[in-house]
């Protein structure tokens, strides 16, 4: 009899609550989002405390794990409102905290040995080695860097004294694992700090100054020649069957920018594809192209060890037409539930009110109604 391999977590992004709900309700096994200070992702709604605090009780609730990301670079003067915010983390509840810092993650270990640390990309885990040394900072999982083929991956995750965490959905950026400095030369806004304003996306022109000729020839090209640094967005939907091989313990889909429309869409496909165990089918990959890509398909060059020109791709007005269009069929149709099995006891008996006890998730409600009366 064959064995049942153990499904790896799917880990979904959340921008905001309404994003959080859909990725619960689209069946995430797991979910990761940011409060309103250091995290990567400053320009999305993100969770003030109050809603923090709701967003990790209603993960425990579904039973979905929340890992919070603390991923940006804090300076010396803001240690001590990092680890205040970690403490109120760990009291709430949270499963996780994604660090890129690992003086950060340090402290954190040091003062909250029970909430687990992931080393984000940020940290750019290429190998096994980076791992292990991760682990001897507490880590518990590493998320490996997207740059890894799958020899690579299938390497790390034989090797790795702790869990790795891969993307397989989303956007990439062209700089090894996010380290870049571009935004912040150029505009003032650094990657780092959460406040990446996408140069790579934009077009540029190469000149040269000997040869006017070359100059004009670099203005005719096609429009993706115009963009060099815009890459299209990974999808290794296709190679689910390999990917379940791997004994990855987490498949990340990147995303803390984009719609509950998107986020529902996707977590949806890829919750069905780990199900069964397979790859997507051509209307699967047409059904994730429309909610969001970049020249209407997708890369998976990394993985396959085949980098080169036609990674990049950028965003065509048709790319947004088909995106309108998929965001509202979702939100037209029938919304996905996460239904929660639970133990329902009625009682009633003489003299005494009638009750209906639910018990579910480890919590247990029970409301009381009138005295029964007496049968004629």
């Amino acid at each position: 009899m064959t064995q049942k391999t153990k499904l790896p977590e799917l880990l979904a992004p959340a921008g905001t609550p309404d994003a959080l709900h859909a990725a619960i309700h689209a069946g995430a096994d797991a979910v990761y989002f940011g409060g309103n200070r250091f995290n990567a992702r400053m320009s999305a709604d993100n969770f003030d405390d109050a809603a923090m605090e709701h967003a990790i009780r209603t993960c425990a609730f579904y039973g979905v794990k929340s890992n919070i990301t603390l991923n940006t670079l804090p300076t010396e003067r803001e240690l001590p409102e990092v680890l205040h915010y970690a403490e109120k983390l760990a009291r709430w509840g949270a499963d996780a905290i994604i660090c890129a810092d690992l003086g950060t993650a340090s402290l954190i270990h040091r003062y909250f040995p029970s909430i687990e640390l992931h080393a984000s990309t940020q940290c750019a885990g290429h190998n096994a080695d980076a791992a292990r040394f991760f682990a001897a900072l507490g880590f518990s999982r590493m998320v490996a860097a997207r740059e890894l083929s799958y020899a690579d991956l299938l390497t790390v995750c034989r090797e790795s004294p702790i869990e790795t965490e891969l993307f397989i959905h989303g956007a990439m950026c062209v700089s090894q694992s996010g380290g870049c400095l571009f935004s912040s030369l150029v505009g003032g806004r650094s990657g780092n700090r959460g406040a990446c304003a996408q140069p790579c996306r934009l077009p540029y022109q190469m000149e040269c100054a000997k040869n006017e000729s070359s100059k004009k020839k670099s203005a005719i090209r096609d429009e993706a020649e115009a963009f060099p640094l815009s890459l299209r967005d990974n999808c290794l939907a296709s190679h689910i069957p390999q990917l379940l091989q791997l004994g990855a313990a987490s498949l990340k889909i990147e995303g803390r920018m984009k719609s509950p429309a998107y986020v529902t869409g996707v977590v949806r496909i890829y919750r069905r594809l780990l199900d069964e165990g397979r790859a997507a089918t051509a209307e699967e990959l047409r059904a994730l192209s429309d909610l969001f890509s970049r020249g209407g398909s997708f890369t998976d060059s990394y993985y396959r060890g085949t980098t080169g020109r036609s990674m990049r791709g950028i965003r065509t007005e048709a790319d947004k037409t088909a995106t309108t269009k998929a965001e509202q069929a979702i939100t037209a149709g029938r919304p996905v539930t996460r239904r929660i099995p639970c133990e329902i006891t009625f009682t009633a008996q003489e003299n005494r009110p009638t009750a209906l006890t639910l018990s579910a998730n480890g919590h247990t409600v029970t409301v009381t109604g009138a005295i029964p009366e007496t049968a004629q």
